[in-house]
């Protein structure tokens, strides 16, 4: 709970800074920043990661039951999308049909 707390108060500090900063107005140095943050925070991940032997020892099977569920959540997507383009076109051939008949 108390790393909770910091990690809030590090976010409320950023955004207070940000909003009150000149600094967030350039948006190249900006964009920057928030780029090496990002690889900090990745490296330091990893390195957590790598360094857990159990999650070190699974990391095969994980990346196959991620591979899976991102496979499955895309070919359900374009079901779902493709069962309703074809419901709204059926529907609106329909009506195209009954308003070229009156």
């Amino acid at each position: 709970m108390k790393i909770l707390l910091i990690y809030a108060a590090l976010m409320g500090a950023g955004i207070l800074l940000g909003y009150k900063s000149h600094f967030a107005s350039k948006s190249r140095s900006r964009s920057l920043f928030t780029n090496a943050c990002l690889l900090l925070i990745m490296f330091v991940l990893g390195h957590q990661l790598g360094a857990n032997k159990e999650v070190a020892s699974s990391i095969t099977s994980m990346g196959l039951m991620g591979l899976a569920l991102c496979i499955a959540g895309m070919a359900g997507s374009f079901l779902v999308t493709l069962l309703l383009r074809m419901a709204l076109e059926g529907l609106k051939s329909a009506r195209s049909g009954e308003e070229e008949t009156k």
